[in-house]
């Protein structure tokens, strides 16, 4: 990351605040896909407990097998978007905390060097 000075005045040495808000963007969307994919996998596994009470009742349990399959593969893409999540939160809060510690630095380095004037 980089050096940037933004219109607002935010300047920072490491952290670049283009890089921060492009990591709370994939943030929100990684979480958007987690909530696409717990829908997906809650309609897949609704859809399967009807179709095993109706196999109860008709005693009847051969076409469950590509129903079980989809429940499989939904459940697979929801558990790779929980990881995505948490991979973007790691990288946004470890940036937001870079970014407080830099401006907590510049902070009291702008305290010091007016004191010592």
């Amino acid at each position: 990351l980089h050096t940037e000075e933004k219109q607002h005045g935010d300047v920072t040495d490491l952290i670049c605040l283009d890089a921060l808000h492009e990591a709370y963007r994939n943030l929100e969307e990684a979480r958007l896909r987690c909530r696409e994919g717990a829908h997906a996998l809650a309609t897949s596994r609704e859809t399967l407990d009807q179709a095993l009470d109706l196999a109860y009742q008709q005693q009847s349990f051969g076409p469950l097998n590509s129903l079980f399959d989809e429940e499989e593969a939904a459940l697979a893409v929801y558990e790779q978007a929980v990881a995505k999540v948490r991979e973007a939160e790691g990288r946004w809060f470890a940036l937001s905390a870079a970014l407080a510690y830099e401006k907590e630095r510049s902070q009291a380095g702008q305290v010091f060097s007016t004191r010592a004037h």
